[in-house]
Parts: C-alpha cells; structure tokens; sequence
C-alpha cells in the first residue's frame, strides 16, 4: 500500500475585526527573493546578524503577498489584488488568489472597489483573469493620481528598464476598470472610515490605508516595508536602490507611518511580511522598533 504525499497546505484565508470591520487576509502567494540588490546601505555584519538571531533564511527572503478584503457591512473593499495568473516574472509561486476567496467564501463579483496602495505587478496584475477580463467586474478601482501617472504613461513602453514590462503588464490590469476610475491624492478621506497617507518613496504615489470603526484602527501599507525583522529594526535601510523609486524617501516614509501606527495605536499589516501579515508595532528604547505578529488560529 503506497501513501502518496498532498504537497499542499491549508487554504490561505484568515478573518480578524477591526472594530464592527470583518476583514479577511487573502494570500496570493509568495515571491522567492535572493538578497542581491535588497538593503543596500545595510550593514553586511549587522544584517547576519539579524537572520541568525531571528533564524532567516541566509540566502533569499520569502516575501508572501497578502491581499486583504474588508467587509464594512455594506460594502467589500479589496486592498490590493496580488499577482495574478498573467506573468510569471516574479516566479511561479503565485496567483492564488482567486482560490482562496473562493476557499473564504468571497466571491470577485460582490468586490465593491480595489484599494491600490500602488500599481507594481505583484499588486496590479491581479485585477484581471488570464484572458484580460476583469477579475472584479463591478469593482471601482481607486489608485493616487502620481502612482497612476507613474505607472500608466505609455512612454515607459519605450524604455529598457524593467520599467516597460512592468508599465506593459500594469496597462493590461487597469484597462478593464478604466471608466471605474477613482484617482485621489494621499490625505483624503475616500470612503466613509477610510484615510488615506503617503507612503511615498517604493514608488511615487503610494499610499496607505487607514479602516477605522469603533475607535479602532488598521492601516494597510503596501511596499513601504517588505521585511518583519530587518526593516524594524533598521527603518533607515533602503529596500532597493534600482526598484525603490526614491529610496531615500521611502526610508523617511518608512520611520513616519512606523512612528504613526505606536503613537496612534494603529494596527499594522505588512503586504509583504509573513502571512497574514497582521501585527502590532513597538518602539523600543533605541528608538527603533519591533514587530509582534497576531498569531494564526481557527477562533471566529
């Protein structure tokens, strides 16, 4: 008798309430990253350090993506939506989320609007099915002014960077929402409980996603960090001197929404960090900080 192994795990879906919010995690997937090019004014000791202590991988970080659909009560915002099933050229490790909404019992046709911290593929790419069409055929999509500026200009096609095929794909995710389109600037309130705050420096426009109901308080911060231990610890490192659009600013914006979410009691969610993402930061006596992830389990 054989004994045939699964090679699969739990269904990547994970509730947690903000109040009278129903939020649920929806992972995508996950990006097999090498360390070549990431945190490049780190400390080389320092960041060995880090990844003994915290026993890390020594040779790639494994970034999960973590999309996250919020249900208000009568409305479903989708923050993000992963990589999608078009492009591989992050690796084969994602594209999940289609099944594991459905595993959540969420279907893509109630989504009411995509939330877009930015427009990068493993954000983007995911608003569409294979063949082009919309993933969420009712969602509005809302997006910042400069992150669509930066992403949508049909000049990048032109150039030889990574930015054309990232401007291609980008172009090919947006066009089904386009007279869905809600462009906004950091700052605003965009739905009722929902502010907006720059995140600005990954890329040009992004922002963050702060939900509030009953004096609690989430934000959802895309790319302005990537890492639960190094960027913590160390919000003066740059993620990438060739992806980060001003790395400098990304690490000023890095320390600011850090600072906000101790100073306000704001819960935090990493896209990148370890699924579900979800946690709560601290600072500590040094003046960095560090993050307490909210354990996984089945209780309602």
């Amino acid at each position: 008798m054989s004994a045939p192994q699964k090679h699969d795990q739990n269904a990547g879906w994970h509730r947690f309430r903000i109040g009278d919010l129903e939020c649920t995690a929806i992972w995508d997937g996950y990006i097999h990253h090498g360390y070549e090019g990431i945190f490049p004014n780190a400390d080389p000791d320092e960041m060995l350090a880090l990844k003994l202590a915290h026993r890390l991988p020594l040779d790639h970080i494994p970034m999960d993506l973590n999309p996250v659909v919020v249900n208000t009560g009568d409305r479903l915002l989708l923050v993000d939506a992963g990589m999608g099933q078009t492009s591989t050229m992050f690796g084969d490790k994602m594209g999940r989320l289609p099944e594991n909404l459905a595993a959540a019992g969420i279907d893509p046709s109630d989504i009411d609007a995509v939330l877009m911290t930015h427009l990068h593929p493993d954000h983007s790419f995911g608003l569409i099915r294979p063949d082009g069409t919309a993933l969420f055929p009712r969602a509005e999509l809302y997006c910042t002014q400069a992150d669509w500026a930066e992403w949508t200009d049909p000049a990048s096609l032109a150039r030889n960077d990574f930015r054309a095929p990232w401007t291609k794909g980008t172009l090919e995710a947006v066009a089904p929402y386009r007279d869905r389109l809600r462009l906004f600037s950091p700052g605003e309130t965009i739905l009722p409980g929902v502010f907006t705050f720059s995140v600005a420096g990954h890329a040009a426009g992004m922002c963050a996603y702060i939900f509030e109901s009953r004096g609690e308080k989430v934000v959802f911060t895309g790319d302005v960090a990537h890492h639960q231990v190094f960027d913590p610890h160390h919000p003066e490192w740059f993620f990438h001197m060739d992806y980060d659009t001003n790395p400098q600013q990304g690490a000023a914006a890095k320390s600011a929404i850090f600072a906000k979410v101790v100073d306000e009691g704001i819960r935090f969610h990493g896209y990148h960090f370890p699924y579900p993402g979800l946690g709560d930061m601290e600072r500590v006596a040094d003046g960095t900080y560090r993050f307490h992830a909210q354990a996984v389990n089945p209780r309602p």
